[in-house]
C-alpha cells in the first residue's frame, strides 16, 4: 500500500476545498439567476403590469368624470347661448342692446356689430360696439343689466370721457357674445324670438348682489371725479391718526388743502366738503364710517374717497 505523504494530503485537501468553493459559487450564482429570471423577474413584470392597469383605470375614471362635468357645462352653455344661426343671433342681440340702452336712458345711442366668426367649428363669436351719453348712474344701470342677464356674453372694454357738464360723459363699450354652432335650428322665427326673450329675462349668478340698490355706492361716490367742476374738500381729506384718549379711540382726519385737522370719536359726526360722515367704529388701523346709510371702511393713511364700501348689513 502506497504511503501518501503529508504534502500530497495537503494538496488533495486544497483541491477539495477549491472544488467546494467553485461548486458553492456556481450554486450561488445559479440560484441568483434562477431567482431573478424565473421568480423575481415575472413578479416584477406582473407588478408593473398591475400598476399600468391601475393607472389606466384611474385615467379612464378621471376622463369619465371630466366628460360628465363637460356634459353638464354644455347643457348650461346651451341654455345661455344665442340662437345657433349666427345672423339671427346677431340681429336679436343687437335689438336687445338697443332696447336696453333705451331703458337705461342713454342719449345719442349707437349700436354696431361685426360679422360672426366661427371658432373651431364649435361656436360663433359676435362682437358689438355700444356708444352713448349719460351719467355715471345710467352707466352703472347698463352694466348691472348686462351682467345680470343670463347669456353667454361679456364686456371686453369700457371707455368713459367726462364732458364739461359735471354729470355727463361719453360712454363706449365693446361686447362679445357666443352662439353654439350646430344647435337645433327652428324655422319658426317667432319661436326663436320667444326663446331668446326668455333667456334675457333669466337672472345670472355673475353678480354679488341681485338688486341695483347695492351698487348705488358707485353712483354716490362718483369714483371718476368727472366734469371739471370745483374740487371737493373730501378729495383732500386723509385719515392721519387713531389715538386713544381717556380709554376711547379718537380719530384724526387732515384736510390737506387747508391743513385743517378734524378730531372725532365713535358716534360723532362731521361734514367734509359734500360728505356728511359719522364715525361708527375704530379698531387697529381701520375706521368704519357711515355715509347716507352706507358703511365705508377706511385704513390709516388713505383718502376718504378711497374708502371701501362694505356690503349691506355689515
Amino acid at each position: 500500500m502506497t504511503k501518501v505523504s503529508a504534502e500530497e494530503r495537503k494538496e488533495r485537501i486544497r483541491k477539495l476545498l477549491l472544488s467546494a468553493v467553485m461548486v458553492g459559487m456556481g450554486v450561488w450564482f445559479g440560484g441568483q439567476w434562477v431567482l431573478e429570471s424565473l421568480i423575481q423577474g415575472p413578479l416584477e413584470r406582473e407588478r408593473a403590469q398591475t400598476e399600468r392597469l391601475r393607472r389606466n383605470i384611474k385615467e379612464r375614471e378621471e376622463g369619465l368624470i371630466r366628460i360628465r362635468e363637460a356634459s353638464k357645462m354644455l347643457e348650461i352653455w346651451e341654455s345661455q347661448s344665442l340662437p345657433s344661426d349666427p345672423e339671427v343671433a346677431r340681429s336679436l342681440y343687437q335689438a336687445w342692446l338697443v332696447e336696453l340702452i333705451d331703458d337705461v336712458g342713454l342719449t345719442s345711442p349707437s349700436v354696431t356689430s361685426s360679422e360672426p366668426v366661427l371658432r373651431r367649428g364649435v361656436y360663433y363669436t359676435l362682437s358689438f360696439s355700444v356708444r352713448g351719453r349719460g351719467t355715471l348712474e345710467k352707466l352703472t344701470r347698463l352694466l348691472f343689466a348686462i351682467y345680470q342677464t343670463d347669456l353667454l356674453h361679456q364686456i371686453r372694454s369700457i371707455a368713459m370721457t367726462p364732458l364739461q357738464r359735471a354729470d355727463q360723459m361719453d360712454i363706449s363699450l365693446s361686447l362679445e357674445a357666443l352662439a353654439l354652432a350646430g344647435g337645433a335650428a327652428s324655422e319658426d322665427a317667432e319661436t326663436v324670438f320667444e326663446e331668446f326673450r326668455r333667456r334675457t329675462w333669466r337672472t345670472s349668478d355673475r353678480l354679488a348682489y341681485n338688486h341695483f340698490e347695492a351698487y348705488q355706492t358707485i353712483v354716490g361716490r362718483n369714483l371718476f371725479g368727472m366734469g371739471g367742476g370745483a374740487l371737493d374738500a373730501s378729495d383732500f381729506t386723509v385719515l392721519t391718526s387713531i389715538n386713544e384718549v381717556n380709554g376711547e379711540p379718537e380719530v384724526w382726519f387732515t384736510v390737506q388743502s387747508t391743513d385743517q385737522v378734524i378730531r372725532r370719536r365713535v358716534g360723532e359726526s362731521f361734514q367734509v366738503g359734500s360728505l356728511a360722515l359719522e364715525v361708527v367704529e375704530a379698531f387697529g388701523a381701520d375706521v368704519v364710517l357711515e355715509v347716507d346709510g352706507e358703511r365705508w371702511l377706511l385704513t390709516l393713511g388713505e383718502n376718504i374717497t378711497d374708502a371701501f364700501a362694505l356690503p349691506p348689513g355689515f
